[in-house]
């Protein structure tokens, strides 16, 4: 059986590595938090519905004088229905696969060798764990689909040849702004570019004129409630704001990045924070992988954080890492488990561009 590590990168002898804590950490592209982009719901543990007040009808007539007939008015209302699915990592570890690897040299000594908890071995896993459970809540939250098939198979578009029960436990972001715009045609700008047959012919097209007027599109696009609200931000793909930040140069306009938040920086668009969004185009690429093409490389989405909801049960989005030694099985064990739904709260504010 492989280890978690693999090992079989390096030469395993006394004059190559001896201690584990000598492998460097390729920092990678990964997600930031969920709560920079999204707001978090804790304690959503089974199906809950959220009540929303929306309008009312219209009050005030001409005076009536003696015996009036009361006005017909009413207050609107609408529900959203929290349905969370339970998610779980369970990894296993056998301290014999670690042997003839600079692993050995972190192991514990005598009848405990087997036990690699509080090992720098573990600590290792535990590091490169977080950072892959950070990257797959967006993809829960953002590229998930109960209906999830691979390219070819169905109109899939998961990547041929990647396990769909990595992007099936619930209905996503994307798919909810699908059929969000599905049912209000008026907020959609489609994208040009992602119309092009070839990846080169996608990546070429999203220039930095097609990148202004995208944003300008969907800005005079957004519904006034939107507008008016002060707190409305665009999402982009890294592609997007790229071309952006070209236009922005191409004028002579400073262009500099600002700091959105810790972790998150962002262009503006007549005042609104224009947000790359990383780990999408990395996601795009990787998982929707059409063979010739990507589907839709370039995407962007204008919306409050506040209509981004994650609902989990409990208070860390991300779950409780337990770990563990097993001594009858002599295995170490590594568990994560919770449940999560991810909900557009507001399916007519925003405006989204695919």
């Amino acid at each position: 059986m492989k280890s978690i590590l693999d090992f079989s990168k390096f030469t395993f002898s006394a004059e190559q590595i001896r201690d584990i804590n000598e492998l460097v950490y390729e920092q990678v592209l990964h997600a930031p938090d969920l709560d920079y982009l999204h707001t978090m719901f804790p304690g959503i543990v089974y199906d809950k519905e959220i009540g929303f007040v929306t309008s009312s009808g219209l009050v005030g007539m001409k005076g009536q004088g003696c015996d009036p007939t009361p006005q017909d008015w009413n207050i609107a209302s609408r529900k959203v229905l929290w349905q969370p699915k339970p998610w779980e990592i369970f990894i296993d570890e056998c301290a014999s696969d670690l042997e003839n690897t600079a692993a050995v040299y972190s192991m514990k000594r005598g009848t405990a060798i087997d036990d690699l908890t509080d090992t720098d071995y573990m600590a290792i896993v535990v590091m490169v764990l977080t950072d892959a459970v950070r990257d797959f809540m967006y993809r829960l939250v953002w590229f998930n689909d109960t209906d999830s098939a691979n390219a070819g198979d169905q109109g899939g578009i998961i990547t041929s040849g990647v396990n769909v029960d990595y992007f099936n436990i619930i209905d996503g972001f994307f798919k909810q702004l699908g059929i969000a715009v599905t049912a209000h045609s008026e907020l959609l700008v489609p994208i040009a570019a992602n119309a092009k047959e070839t990846k080169a012919g996608q990546m070429a097209a999203m220039d930095s004129e097609a990148a202004f007027e995208l944003l300008k599109s969907m800005y005079y696009k957004a519904p006034i409630e939107l507008r008016s609200s002060g707190n409305m931000r665009f999402l982009v793909t890294r592609s997007v704001a790229d071309a952006y930040q070209q236009y922005l140069i191409g004028k002579g306009i400073e262009s500099t990045y600002k700091n959105l938040v810790e972790g998150i920086d962002a262009l503006t668009f007549l005042g609104v924070p224009v947000v790359p969004v990383h780990i999408w185009d990395k996601m795009i690429q990787s998982f929707n992988d059409l063979g010739t093409t990507w589907y839709k490389p370039h995407r962007a989405l204008l919306i409050e954080r506040e209509n981004l909801a994650v609902g989990t049960p409990s208070q860390e989005a991300y779950g409780t890492m337990d770990i563990w030694y097993d001594k009858t099985s002599r295995k170490n064990y590594i568990l994560l488990k919770d449940k999560l739904d991810a909900k557009l709260l507001d399916d007519r504010r925003l405006v989204y561009a695919q």
